[in-house]
């Protein structure tokens, strides 16, 4: 089969499977930094340059707490139990939140910069911070205990700002992306690092694979790089023809594709394990910075600096 024939083939296959994204125009007034879902897909946390985060009820397509902050909010996740949404802001603070009732448990600042990266541990027993400044900044990475938020250890290392946080899915690990152009495997037992090196410039959201012996990297060189967690080596790079940057990567549950968005303005799907582009759907006039796979459906959620949110649904 050409390789035209083959492109059109691929296209067809994963464009049956989603229908058009249902579009939330507007969801928020600004950028849209960050997606999570709750582990069952009930809920949706969205964090903004607006200075609000938002829960939704996803189903339902309809806002259940606007959580309005006093600057920008770079980082909204969702705990493993659904009960508890963590946002980080761009004045250092790290706030938790209670998805039932909107109302504010805990706030803390440890970091003398903005956050610009959250994530729980898989058992939900910690929260793992970072941030920066323009110029660096405090780019230490804070593992707090919840639901007080201490400082249970700091992770000292990168020169530059930490644009993304990521656990192990054995929760062992912890894989941190910055704007000194490297990746960070920190052995959380010991509070040491293996340096992944490779990248040109920023390094942003990455994510584990499911079975956690890949770990992708979308950076500011305009490529994504699959690296092997065991060797510490590039598996394989996508590098597009046109090297706009990409902000955000996610795997699908199953570990066969990688999704993608960035500067292009599009949502990218690339197979794997080579890193071949299957299919590619521009969505807005502006870059697209936030992307999760809904846990149930698989189905992608997308937003960006439109402050839309693009919600596709499997079809019928």
């Amino acid at each position: 089969m050409s390789r035209s024939l083959l492109t059109a083939a691929c296209f067809a296959t994963v464009s049956s499977v989603w229908a058009e994204p249902s579009v939330l125009a507007e969801a928020h007034a600004e950028y849209i930094y960050q997606i999570d879902f709750s582990a069952d897909g009930s809920l949706m946390a969205t964090a903004a340059g607006d200075n609000t985060a938002i829960l939704w009820d996803y189903s339902k397509q309809k806002k259940i707490h606007v959580l309005e902050d006093e600057c920008a909010v770079y980082g909204a996740v969702l705990s493993p139990d659904g009960k508890t949404m963590a946002t980080g802001n761009a004045d250092g603070f790290v706030t938790l939140w209670d998805t039932v009732t909107g109302m504010q448990i805990k706030k803390a600042k440890h970091h003398a910069d903005s956050v610009f990266t959250l994530t729980f541990s898989p058992k939900g027993n910690l929260l793992a911070s970072g941030g920066g400044s323009s110029a660096g900044g405090d780019a230490v990475c804070r593992l707090l205990s919840l639901p007080d938020l201490k400082v249970v250890k700091e992770l000292a290392g990168h020169e530059r700002q930490i644009y993304g946080l990521a656990f192990s899915p054995d929760g062992n690990s912890l894989a941190s992306g910055s704007s000194d152009k490297t990746i960070r495997l920190w052995d959380l037992s010991t509070g040491k690092a293996t340096i992944w090196q490779g990248h040109t410039s920023d390094v942003y959201r990455g994510a584990f694979s499911p079975d956690g012996q890949q770990f992708a990297s979308p950076s500011q060189d305009g490529t994504i790089r699959l690296w092997s967690v065991k060797t510490s080596e590039v598996v394989k790079t996508f590098t597009p023809k046109r090297k706009d940057p990409f902000y955000t990567v996610a795997f699908s549950s199953d570990g066969k594709s990688l999704a993608a968005v960035g500067d292009d303005r599009s949502l990218r799907l690339l197979a794997l394990p080579n890193l071949t582009e299957r299919w590619v759907k521009e969505l807005s006039d502006y870059p697209l910075y936030a992307l999760a796979y809904h846990p149930s459906t698989q189905a992608p959620a997308v937003a960006g600096e439109d402050g839309n949110l693009y919600l596709f649904q499997k079809k019928p």
